[in-house]
């Protein structure tokens, strides 16, 4: 029976946070396993070159080895072990298990906030304490959007929180208690 990519994403992740965890290189790791990401991401045609036929296992090897270059042996080990089992198109999302298992250990919270201008750093911050706050987290890791058709206030965005304080939702809410 096959194993689907989440229990395999899983599986390779637990370990690798495991390891990196035994090792106290959690923060060293998960500065690299960021880098490979924004390649994988920045190249996505390299799983397709990866996993094709009709590339040379030489050249495969020869991209790997470059992939490589710099990291940590514990960095360097998983590249070659998800390689040598056929499960590199798995990498991205054994990073993104690592993340969430340290995320998780470090009380760490990575929310969205969409706001309809953009955010100083000052305002950025006092929004990170308050919903670190609200959720218990020590420290929130905030990624901004700007989205102009919420006209104001924010909306935020979690795993497991979401707070709509945006004026299109107000305006929304306004409408329809004038409906009934």
């Amino acid at each position: 029976m096959a194993l689907s990519d989440q229990t395999i994403a899983k599986r390779y992740g637990k370990a690798l946070f495991e390891s990196a965890k035994e090792a106290d290189v959690l923060e060293e790791t998960g500065l690299e396993l960021a880098q490979l990401k924004q390649v994988l991401q920045a190249e996505p045609r390299f799983v397709s070159f990866m996993t094709s036929p009709s590339i040379k296992q030489e050249d495969k090897l020869s991209m790997l080895e470059h992939l490589k270059s710099g990291a940590s042996d514990l960095t360097k080990n998983l590249v070659s072990m998800v390689y040598d089992y056929g499960r590199i198109a798995n990498l991205e999302g054994i990073i993104d298990e690592f993340n969430r298992l340290t995320d998780e250990e470090e009380k760490t919270v990575r929310a969205t906030v969409t706001t309809a201008i953009e955010l100083d750093d000052a305002r950025k911050d006092k929004i990170a304490a308050s919903f670190a706050k609200v959720v218990g987290a020590k420290k929130v890791i905030l990624d901004t959007k700007v989205d102009p058709e919420i006209i104001g206030g924010a909306i935020l965005k979690s795993n497991s929180y979401i707070f709509d304080g945006s004026i299109r939702s107000k305006i929304a809410e306004i409408k329809r208690l004038l409906v009934k």
